[in-house]
Parts: structure tokens; sequence; C-alpha cells
């Protein structure tokens, strides 16, 4: 019996599979339905030049198909997968072991990128103050509040973190970025206006913990593999 033909309402998780035992069309599916987020994600790193991380990141699903039985989210597993690549691609242009670069910024690691930072003025104070925190608390924000990942997904594909954990990397984040958004950065007032107004939206939906749990002192960070 030929492979049936993807449909729009398969879930993620079962075009994955589907791919995994090596269907083709399963695989063309989950590329088209998460390619363009994706490459937003590089690209706002990187710059435009990013498409060999993308297809490097849809064949590291499938070289790490082991590990996604202890995530069971596709999404949140493709972007551990690009939070991995990103890692080695960093650790390749910059000479720096993942240490240093999970508390660097990529503009430190990386001086002059011809990052993509085309978004609308009001965006823009945002955007030049999110690419001057250290990656991980960048990675942290992004997941949570851009891609709108939940907050067990964000834990998986930051590699495994709790739950408080993860409201502790976003909470340092947002306070890192209050700090960020000041009149001497040379945006106008509107742009940090808005940008304001988003942290504090963004501020009000961390995640909740449940009774007994609390952040932990210190951040816990999981190192990609070298």
């Amino acid at each position: 019996m030929p492979p049936r033909a993807a449909s729009l309402t398969d879930t993620d998780e079962a075009l994955f599979k589907r791919w995994a035992l090596g269907e083709a069309a399963a695989g063309q599916a989950l590329f088209s339905r998460h390619f363009d987020p994706l490459l937003r994600f590089f690209r706002r790193q990187l710059g435009d030049d990013v498409q060999d991380l993308v297809q490097q990141t849809f064949m590291g699903c499938i070289e790490a198909r082991a590990r996604y039985t202890t995530i069971a989210n596709f999404r949140a597993f493709l972007f551990a997968i690009a939070r991995n690549q990103l890692y080695k691609h960093l650790r390749r242009r910059s000479g720096q072991p993942a240490q240093v670069i999970s508390v660097s910024s990529v503009v430190a690691l990386l001086p002059t990128p011809s990052r993509l930072l085309s978004e609308g003025e009001e965006t823009a104070a945002l955007v030049d103050a999110l690419v001057q925190l250290p990656l991980e608390q960048q990675l942290a924000l992004y997941f949570y509040y851009v891609v709108d990942m939940t907050a067990p997904q964000t834990a998986a594909a930051l590699g495994g973190l709790s739950i408080p954990a993860v409201r502790s990397r976003l909470r340092r984040g947002l306070e890192t970025l209050r700090r960020l958004l000041v009149p001497a950065l040379g945006h106008s007032a509107a742009s940090l206006s808005h940008s304001s107004a988003t942290l504090a939206r963004w501020e009000a939906n961390l995640p909740r913990l449940a009774s007994g749990e609390a952040e932990p002192a210190t951040d816990d960070v999981r190192l990609p593999d070298e």
C-alpha cells in the first residue's frame, strides 16, 4: 500500500512518527508547516544567510528522534534542535565554548552580523534590546512570548528545565529588557512606549507556579552537547 498523502488535519506528532519511519511526504509536510517560523528564528539571531541552518535543524530531528519520546511535542522538539544548531554555529563563528555563549549576547559574540532587524518603528526599541540579552534569556523570551509556546514546551526547548527555572529565566530577561529600554538608545518616544507596554503584557503573563514551587536561586542552564 502506498503512503497516504499528508492532510492539514494531521498533527505534527503523527507526521513526525510517519517521517521517522521513512515516509518522505510526511517530512515534507512538516517542512512546509515549520519552515517560516524556523527561518524567522535564525534570521533574528544571525541575519539573512541561514537556510542551511533550517535544513540542518530538520535533518537533526531525524538524527535525534530517540530524544523525541522525552518531549512528545514536535514544535518544542524542533526548536530544541534549532537551539543546538544555533550553539554549533556560534561556536564555529566566535571560537567560544558553550558556557561563554550561554551568558553572552549574539551582538557581543558576532559584532558585525547583517542581522534582519527590519521590524516596524514601533518594535525597533524592543528588538534592539532583545539582541543585547544573554543568549539563554533571549531564547526563553523568544520561545515563550514570540513563538507562543507553553511553559512546559519552553522548558523542553531549553534543554529540559523545570517550570520554576523557566519562570526565573523569563523574569530575569524581562528585568534586563527594562534596564535596556532607556531613551539613550535613540529610539522615538512612540517606540519606547510601545515596547514598554509589550513588556508589561509579558510580565503579566509569566508562568504561574504550583503551590510549594519556587524559582531557583541561580540560573539552571542545560547546555547542548558539544
